[in-house]
């Protein structure tokens, strides 16, 4: 139950964050956006926790999960910069996944 507590205060810390990196998009004057829809892989065994790293991944500004496929998330990205795909799986699945598969 604890996991699921610090998963909320990572969630949170993550939407702060996220706001604020669209927030500085949408209000610059030039858009220079990169979009795209990247695979990446979850650890995550039981359902539930599948479902909540997706989901969190959704509510996170910038991102969107479209299809949870097996261990594979595919996701949409607002702004894909030079980041490759281990970086990615970092930032975004790994970030998740960390504090409740253990």
């Amino acid at each position: 139950m604890i996991r699921y507590a610090k998963f909320a205060l990572v969630f949170i810390k993550s939407l702060i964050r996220s706001n604020i990196e669209v927030a500085k998009v949408v209000l610059s004057k030039k858009i220079d956006i990169d979009p795209a829809i990247v695979k990446l892989h979850t650890n995550c065994t039981n359902e539930f926790d599948k479902l909540l790293v997706a989901n969190a991944i959704t509510l996170t500004p910038g991102t969107i999960t479209i299809k949870l496929e097996d261990q594979n998330l595919y996701i949409h990205l607002l702004d894909l910069k030079d980041k490759n795909k281990d970086q990615l799986q970092k930032e975004i699945v790994d970030s998740f996944e960390d504090i409740i598969v253990k």
